[in-house]
């Protein structure tokens, strides 16, 4: 599938720069690359060598100049060409089945551990998913030639989450009637202690000045293993928000060390998920001496920022929700 051709399609609707054509592609959930600004103007330059689009330069006062993009003739005969090709395979590829394939040897405990783990992924990704589709480009359009089917492709993409909790469910049950224990010899035994660490976040929904922020704290350690990423991610999507701070005096030390991966990991994982963290220090932590040059580098980034207090972490993540509405 070519981002060109996307590209083409769009444009079919009404002529655009390469910053809206971006904002575009990163905010509907079926379009699969990245919409960044090399991907985008990478495809512009073929296109324009190709005679597919034209560019029309605006000039703003006191502001950069906008390329306008619009298709021609022979745009619109290259996407009708493509359109008409043979379709590409569905992709049937998920981790989930391999791991489930090679698990054989886990005990019952274990495989349910897992099982859920990738139901409340599934679960926040059906959340996720459908509020994006109510947000993107694509959906409320009204078709002027019954070209339209945004309602189709999001019955289609929401179809596939319940599909897969509904076999979650059979999976489930299937496993529940396996015996507690393997037979299985004691060197071929997976460990599995840090899988076994429930999860003891608590976090507050708190609300100023129109917007709310997950505060999370702990009566332990934070951040312990992979999973708490995901429990950060669904309890932003069951409370509409997508700003958090994390007390960073509680830290646990798996997530300052930064030889475990485990930092980066979730931060990554937040990210990904577009949420934007705040760490709030008190002050007179001794870190490792990695992980303040990692603060250091990366605390002060448009997604993730590391402050001394909790009122300046709260005051920037609510600047930047009200910058962006």
């Amino acid at each position: 599938m070519s981002l060109n051709h996307v590209i083409l399609g769009l444009l079919t609707r009404e002529p655009l720069t390469g910053y809206e054509m971006k904002k575009i592609i990163q905010a509907t959930p079926f379009m699969y690359w990245s919409g960044n600004n090399n991907q985008i103007y990478k495809a512009f330059v073929v296109l324009l060598d190709e005679g597919f689009v034209t560019k029309e330069v605006q000039h703003q006062d006191g502001l950069p100049s906008k390329n306008i993009y619009t298709i021609t003739n022979d745009g619109i005969n290259e996407l009708n060409k493509w359109l008409l090709s043979v379709t590409d395979v569905p992709i049937f590829k998920k981790q989930f089945l391999i791991k489930l394939a090679l698990a054989y040897r886990l005990k019952r405990s274990d495989l349910e551990s897992i099982l859920t783990s990738y139901e409340n992924v599934v679960k926040m990704q059906l959340i996720l998913s459908e509020r994006e589709l109510d947000k993107c480009y694509f959906a409320g359009q009204e078709p002027s030639d019954g070209s339209l089917f945004a309602d189709l492709i999001r019955e289609n993409i929401l179809s596939f989450y319940s599909t897969e909790l509904s076999w979650i469910q059979k999976v489930k049950t299937f496993i529940a009637g396996l015996p507690k224990t393997r037979n299985i010899t004691k060197d071929t035994i997976l460990q599995k202690e840090n899988n076994d660490v429930e999860s003891t976040m608590n976090y507050q929904i708190i609300e100023r000045q129109g917007n709310r922020y997950l505060y999370l704290t702990t009566s332990g350690s934070l951040i312990q293993r992979e999973q708490d990423a995901l429990d950060i991610i669904s309890f932003c999507a069951e409370h509409d928000t997508n700003t958090v701070v994390l007390d960073g005096n509680i830290l646990s030390d798996d997530f300052v060390k930064l030889k475990t991966g485990l930092a980066g990991t979730v931060l990554q994982k937040l990210v990904n998920y577009k949420i934007k963290v705040a760490i709030s220090l008190k002050g007179g932590q001794n870190f490792p001496v990695r992980f303040q040059e990692m603060i250091s580098k990366n605390g002060f980034g448009n997604t993730f920022r590391v402050f001394t207090n909790l009122k300046d972490a709260v005051n920037w993540l609510l600047a930047k929700k009200r910058k962006s509405k």
